[in-house]
């Protein structure tokens, strides 16, 4: 009995998480495709900070509303370089939908940026791959980006939510 009511208490956090994110995606526009509960499925399979990623497709294209992304649909302009154009993307950045492009951004934050030890915080310092590069050009974006995450912690439940729901899912034995 104990073990069915956490794991209701789980899914019951997780559906209100989902609906936090995306208000928070409908706060910042209400033009986007992408989905909350993408977000939320894939930063616990991969154990990514909600915010962090939030920020960073905020800051990259307005959560696929703007730039290169509205076209490619990468939410994280993963594969889209300065100054390039739609035609010289690399297949591997065009998406038939922004939700199809949040797994993959995952994929390669774990792969190339998240190794050795190194946290979404240490990327907030640093932002560079396990080669030396940096993920984005601007050298102020990781302060943004900091700043972005900030600004979603204290406007938003979202944080305090998904700590809540990691400890759920402790406790039924999901981690």
């Amino acid at each position: 009995m104990y073990i069915e009511k956490n794991t209701l208490k789980y899914d019951s956090i997780k559906l209100v998480l989902i609906n936090e994110v995306n208000s928070y995606i409908n706060s910042v526009t209400n033009s986007s495709a992408l989905d909350g509960i993408v977000i939320v499925n894939s930063c616990l399979k991969y154990n990514i900070d909600i915010c962090f990623v939030l920020a960073q497709a905020e800051i990259e294209s307005h959560f696929g509303t703007k730039g290169l992304a509205r076209k490619t649909n990468s939410v994280f302009n993963v594969f889209a370089f300065d100054g390039q154009s739609y035609h010289e993307i690399n297949r591997n950045g065009k998406y038939s939908h922004p939700n199809n492009s949040v797994e993959p951004y995952l994929n390669l934050l774990c792969k190339e940026y998240l190794i050795d030890g190194k946290t979404e915080y240490d990327l907030l310092h640093n932002y560079i791959n396990k080669d030396g590069n940096r993920y984005a050009s601007d050298e102020n974006y990781e302060k943004n980006l900091f700043d972005k995450m900030d600004k979603i912690r204290k406007s938003t439940n979202i944080d305090n939510t998904s700590l809540l729901l990691k400890k759920h899912a402790l406790i039924i034995g999901l981690n």
